[in-house]
């Protein structure tokens, strides 16, 4: 009887058999298939054979030279063209020498960037050391070895970052003399490319007798179209400003085009901003100083009473923020008299009892307005007052129940409450005195129903609203904002010059704006309010130049590209040396591009992405930053020992410049152990003041440097051209604006008299000079021994200049250039790196720059400094002695009280101690 365990036994036996059985059968089939593949690898090998030793003996070596990647890439490409890839049967092992070879290639191809890498660092060495004497003596001055490295790198596409000082121009000097000297290539086969003029005859000076050709963009793109067989009528760009602004003239007459412009500069140059639109209190006290905001009639104020040349006591309180200014030209352009700020004439003393409120004892309505044809004066005549009077108060809240962001109310952190008790007692208030009183809110600012809400709350209380004609508005603006006006104008010809630069439709720009600023939607009316007068502009534009059968630069390049790209145009360049590519613009990279894919060269492109302050041209910082993108492969190589300015301007600026994280970081280091100073002069506001500071540095500096002095070199630099004005011409400096200088002719005298009133020392020095001025931007390249930068200031047209950050570029820029201030932080650190021993930075102590403040929160020991004020960073200053129970005390307030910081400190005399709180009254 069989039984279940010997069943069992007998079921495993079998399949333990057949697992046996088909394990022996499948490694045999294995055998076999693996016999196969090595015969069909060893056939492989065979066939291949003299492939391979090619491939091994003249493709793979690198030669005594650089290899680029496309060299590489050719030596790959070949390979796969000479010898399929075929697959090494698992476990086959020879010592072959075909085998052999096939691994070393297989090995290549799959280690070739690295290898090259290998290759090129060996080469470079090796060229280091062999060339030493050569590139110590080649030039008037020894190259370094990040010099060295830049030259000697052959790559593809080369990005050559250097510092300022850093001797780029010495480098593309030596790279033009390594190319010829070691026959790379011959004088007509390299061009260089700058954007300035200037540039391009600094380069010519010390190239050009080698043969080689030196062109602007703007040069290279019409002997382009000469020599494809086109004519170009090119229109210089001083008379492209002039046609826009001849257009923009020519569009005044249209009242459509004309209320538009009114409108855009009145409440559209600069986005109107609350104080809930900041994060922190300082941050808002700087975007007041920064904007300088001014009504129509605050100026008209000023050159009313401006008298013998001086501006006589103004007595109406300076408009404190965007929104206040807005209500204050609503009122002045519907010819609605009003104050600003005026205290409440029908407020009641505040009981002594009564707990201490500054906000109720100082209670000024934000406008009094004035109905029947009174005014600020002639009320005070008037029997009945209140019948022709109206109030109408401001609150920055974004909703009924709130408080404004930096409402302040000492020792209670419920501020809502306190705002909202202070809304009512107001309310109360006016009731009680039987005053008309009105409310606006910057909520209606958001929801953009402000105006919609004045005209019904002024109309509620008889005022028959009158708007100016657009004409009469227009001939206000020109004669109170005339500078907004230029401001507007120049705006709208960066935009076109974007526009063309960039070759974006117009209907791609409403797109993005619409999509950029989803959640402004306030910001995107603005944006296209100004994009139709843009568009206007540009059609007139785009007209006047077909008439005139000319084109633009930009045209030009544009055309110069098309023509290239239809082989209507051959170059036979081998290598392209582009100087200042910081300042290239969309339409110049696609030319290089196209001229690249038309017949390969080696670009190796110079710049410093710090000093890129060309937007308004066109440039486009992330062409640089973002350089392999457009270009493929890249090395990077940089050159970071400046030759013109040390520690501590460089330190500082190198830190200032970094703040803004899209700069690529670069670690500039001096080549000498002398120092560069900054130097900060405080300044009044009127002209003598200015002089007096200019004469006193040059007394400063013959006290330093002696007769020597006269073989410094200076130089003068504003933000802007009219900022030449800002000294007075006297017997000591004289103005010269055709030639953009200064004439000195003053006796600087350095005198020591001793404790006995004896003269020690009493020398005398005839300084006799003309002291050339500059724009920053015209500037750029240059350096001297001495720099005196004479805007520091906040304001609509201090340094930075926030016009040029207008949100309307953003639609035409990449996201690399959206940094707050980038361009005009880039402008200002190409200010400072001018200077080789002194940069003087002259200022009206005011109205500081927030870039200098920056330097002077971050560098304290580069100047003294007085207290600050805790609330908005402001200066602290003495204002009066006070007596109280605990004696004689200091009082400072805080420098930004105009703009609305009311901090005050009491400082008890020869005590340590002192008492903060804020002015009661």
């Amino acid at each position: 009887m069989v039984t279940f365990s010997g069943t069992l036994t007998a079921i495993c036996i079998l399949l333990a058999a057949l697992v046996i059985r088909y394990n022996y059968i499948r490694n045999r089939q294995q055998r076999t298939q693996e016999a196969l593949s090595a015969t069909v690898y060893n056939r492989f090998l065979i066939q291949y054979k003299e492939q391979i030793n090619h491939i091994i003996l003249t493709v793979i070596p690198f030669a005594n030279d650089y290899c680029s990647f496309t060299e590489l890439s050719h030596k790959l490409q070949l390979i796969k063209q000479l010898l399929p890839k075929e697959a090494i049967p698992q476990g086959y092992a020879s010592t072959a020498h075909l085998h052999q070879a096939y691994l070393d290639i297989l090995y290549f191809c799959n280690n070739s960037d690295s290898l090259r890498e290998v290759h090129n660092k060996a080469y470079l060495d090796r060229q280091k050391l062999r060339l030493q004497q050569y590139f110590a003596t080649s030039l008037s001055h020894p190259l370094d070895h990040q010099q060295v490295d830049a030259i000697l790198t052959d790559d593809d596409n080369t990005l050559l970052i250097a510092g300022a000082g850093c001797g780029k121009t010495t480098t593309v000097q030596g790279k033009v003399h390594y190319l010829l000297d070691k026959k790379l290539a011959e004088p007509k086969e390299i061009l260089l490319l700058s954007f300035a003029k200037k540039n391009v005859e600094d380069l010519r000076a010390r190239v050009g007798q080698l043969g080689v050709t030196c062109k602007t963009f703007h040069s290279l793109a019409y002997h382009i179209l000469k020599g494809s067989g086109k004519e170009a009528q090119v229109i210089a760009p001083q008379e492209v400003e002039e046609l826009v602004m001849n257009i923009h003239q020519n569009l005044t007459k249209d009242q459509n085009y004309l209320a538009s412009f009114n409108d855009f500069v009145l409440h559209g140059l600069r986005p109107i901003r609350s104080e809930n639109d900041f994060s922190t209190f300082a941050d808002y006290i700087q975007f007041l100083k920064d904007s300088d905001f001014e009504s129509i009639k605050d100026q008209l104020n000023k050159r009313k009473y401006f008298i013998d040349g001086r501006p006589a006591l103004i007595t109406t309180n300076v408009i404190k923020n965007p929104e206040h200014c807005y209500i204050a030209n609503f009122l002045f352009i519907h010819d609605v008299p009003y104050s600003y700020e005026l205290p409440y004439p029908y407020l009641e003393e505040i009981k002594k009892d009564e707990a201490y409120n500054k906000h109720k004892k100082n209670y000024r309505p934000t406008f009094t307005i004035y109905l029947n044809g009174y005014d600020e004066h002639s009320i005070n005549f008037c029997p009945t007052p209140k019948d022709y009077t109206i109030f109408l108060d401001h609150s920055a809240i974004l909703n009924m129940q709130g408080a404004p962001r930096f409402f302040e109310c000492t020792n209670n952190p419920n501020k809502t409450e306190i705002y909202q008790d202070l809304v009512s007692w107001k309310q109360e208030l006016h009731q009680g005195a039987h005053t008309r009183y009105i409310q606006s809110y910057s909520f209606e600012f958001k929801n953009q129903t402000i105006e919609e809400n004045l005209i019904a709350n002024l109309q509620h209380h008889g005022i028959r609203l009158s708007r100016k004609p657009n004409v009469e508005v227009y001939k206000i603006l020109e004669e109170v904002y005339g500078k907004e006006i230029d401001a507007a104008l120049h705006l709208v010809l960066t935009f076109i010059n974007l526009f063309k630069s960039n070759r974006k439709k117009l209907k791609e720009i409403i797109s993005t704006n619409t999509l950029l600023f989803k959640n402004a939607p306030e910001l995107i009316d603005r944006n296209n309010a100004l994009l139709a007068i843009i568009s206007s502009v540009y059609k007139g534009y785009q007209e006047a130049l077909s008439v005139s059968k000319k084109m633009d630069f930009n045209d030009m390049i544009n055309e110069a590209e098309m023509v290239t790209s239809q082989k209507l145009f051959q170059h036979s360049f081998r290598y392209i040396i582009v100087d200042e590519f910081q300042d290239i613009s969309v339409n110049r990279l696609k030319l290089l591009q196209v001229l690249k894919t038309q017949k390969y060269y080696k670009l190796f492109a110079v710049g410093d992405d710090w000093q890129s302050i060309y937007r308004f041209s066109g440039s486009d910082l992330t062409l640089f930053s973002q350089f392999s993108d457009f270009f493929g492969h890249t090395i990077i190589r940089k050159i970071e020992t400046t030759y013109r300015f040390a520690d501590p301007l460089l330190s500082i600026s190198s830190h200032f410049i970094l703040k803004n994280p899209n700069q690529i970081k670069k670690s500039l280091r001096k080549l000498t152990q002398s120092k560069t100073k900054l130097l900060i002069e405080y300044s009044k506001e009127d002209k003598q003041s200015i002089n007096q500071n200019l004469l006193g540095i040059l007394l400063k500096l013959y006290i330093e440097y002696g007769e020597s002095l006269a073989e410094k070199s200076i130089l003068l630099l504003g933000r802007y051209q009219h900022d030449i004005s800002r000294i007075a011409s006297t017997s000591e400096l004289v103005i010269k604006r055709k030639e953009s200088c200064i004439q000195v002719d003053t006796l600087l005298r350095d005198i020591t008299i001793d404790n006995k009133g004896d003269t020690r020392r009493n020398n005398q020095f005839r300084f006799k000079r003309d002291i050339p001025f500059y724009t920053v931007h015209r500037s750029k390249g240059l350096e001297a021994d001495i720099v005196i930068l004479i805007n520091c200031e906040s304001g609509k047209y201090g340094f930075p200049l926030e016009v040029s950050d207008d949100p309307l570029l953003h639609l035409l820029l990449s996201g690399d250039d959206n940094y707050p201030n980038g361009e005009e932080r880039r402008t200002f650190y190409v200010a400072m790196t001018r200077a080789r021993e002194k940069c003087y930075f002259l200022v009206n102590k005011n109205k500081q720059s927030k870039f200098l403040r920056e330097l002077f929160i971050d560098y304290r020991k580069t100047s003294s400094v007085s207290d600050e004020c805790p609330r908005c960073n402001g200066e602290l200053r003495y204002i009066k002695n006070v007596l109280g129970k605990a004696g004689l005390s200091q009082m400072f307030g805080c420098a930004n009280f105009k703009y609305g910081c009311d901090y005050v400190d009491f400082k008890q005399q020869k005590v340590e101690s002192s008492t903060r709180s804020n002015r009661e009254s």
